[in-house]
């Protein structure tokens, strides 16, 4: 049983990092003021491109960072244990300040949406909360993200009501910054270098209700793990539940795209979409869960999907990197292909598809030889010194 546990959860975060990858997409390719935009992408809004939009916004959008960041407070019980074992504590201190180099070089350098740097903060806070119930993390986790659900929902709403006059007076000046944000990230690789760290550099500033969002997701998926829900311990009852909840936000979420495209995609649609998008993230994401538990209890073809999925999941770290530089080596400029503005939602999608069989292959002849990513070797020698294992072969 244990063995199942493991590749459990190695094939959830496996589908977590895969899944992210096809969200993040839209920001390698394009300036951060467009890439979840409908109306203002420099393709405009042709049934493919639209098409794209409403699947990855439907079924992919917030579900699986959310799945990675319940995974990762996981994790933090899983290599710190108790609170009150002190050598494994300093050792997940250890671990989650190295997190804190690996994001900031991540980034400043590759590329701005790094999340190391978020779950490595909101894994410091949330450390001293590993060894509550499971009722208690689950119930400061839900109340912390139901006050932030409500902020998800009416601010964007609020934002809808600004005047039409400021909205004109605006669109000059922020079309002019977009075309100078554009032509610094197509540039040479020092301009797009420099472009990618100012923008990091902007993005700190959220990182306060960031690290609230993320410490609430690891407090809900550290509750689910103890209750035996990211363990497949669960009953079948538990996860037929659990599935029809997701779904029941899917079917939401399905209705509010089905209003976006019936009002023209106006502004408070899309923003009322995004503010329940965010908010019922959790829902959709437990009913994943609760699929792969399923296929994974499952005797026929289904069960393959875990296993598949599995070694993606075990080099996590190694292949989120590797994402980035492979997309930044496709846009960005002066780093390879430069096709930065030039590649609309279908071709993401196209490209996203590739990388997600590339990352399956090469995890699985990696994983077929060592028992870590090359990543997680540097990071493990890191936090635990030369005692850690230096080449394990299989």
């Amino acid at each position: 049983m244990a063995k199942d546990r493991i590749v459990l959860l190695d094939a959830l975060r496996g589908l977590g990092v895969l899944g992210i990858l096809l969200c993040n997409a839209p920001d390698f390719a394009v300036i951060p003021a467009l890439s979840e935009s409908v109306l203002r992408r420099p393709h405009g809004t042709g049934p493919e491109t639209l098409s794209v939009w409403a699947v990855t916004q439907w079924l992919f959008q917030r579900k699986f960072v959310t799945l990675f960041s319940m995974l990762f407070g996981v994790s933090l019980f899983l290599v710190g244990g108790e609170r009150g074992d002190p050598e494994r504590g300093g050792m997940l201190t250890r671990r989650l300040v190295w997190m804190i180099v690996f994001g900031v070089l991540h980034g400043f350098l590759l590329w701005y949406g790094d999340i190391l740097l978020s779950y490595a903060i909101a894994g410091l806070f949330m450390m001293r909360a590993r060894s509550w119930s499971a009722h208690r993390l689950l119930k400061t986790g839900i109340a912390i993200w139901s006050v932030l659900s409500l902020m998800f929902i009416v601010g964007p709403v609020l934002s809808t009501l600004e005047p039409a006059a400021s909205n004109a007076e605006r669109s000059a000046r922020i079309a002019a910054e977009n075309a100078q944000t554009a032509a610094a990230f197509s540039g040479d690789a020092w301009r797009s270098l420099v472009a990618n760290a100012e923008e990091r550099l902007q993005r700190l500033a959220a990182e306060p209700v960031i690290v609230l969002m993320t410490s609430a997701l690891m407090m809900i998926g550290l509750g689910c793990f103890k209750t035996g829900v990211l363990t497949g311990e669960a009953s079948a009852r538990t996860y037929r539940r659990l599935l029809a909840w997701g779904l029941a936000s899917l079917v939401l979420l399905g209705g509010l795209i089905a209003w976006v495209f019936a009002s023209q995609l106006s502004k408070l649609a899309v923003s009322v979409f995004m503010g329940v998008q965010s908010a019922t993230a959790p829902l959709a994401t437990l009913a994943y869960v609760s699929l792969m538990v399923f296929a994974a209890r499952s005797s026929g073809i289904w069960k393959a999907i875990p296993r598949l999925l599995a070694p993606v999941g075990q080099m996590a770290f190694t292949n989120y990197i590797a994402q980035s530089l492979i997309m930044v080596t496709i846009f960005y400029g002066g780093r390879g292909l430069s096709l930065f503005g030039q590649v609309d939602r279908p071709g993401l999608a196209a490209i996203t598809a590739a990388i997600w069989v590339l990352q399956i292959l090469w995890s699985h002849a990696w994983m077929s030889r060592f028992s870590m990513g090359p990543l997680e070797w540097v990071w493990r020698r890191l936090y635990r010194g030369p005692q850690a294992p230096s080449a394990p072969v299989r």
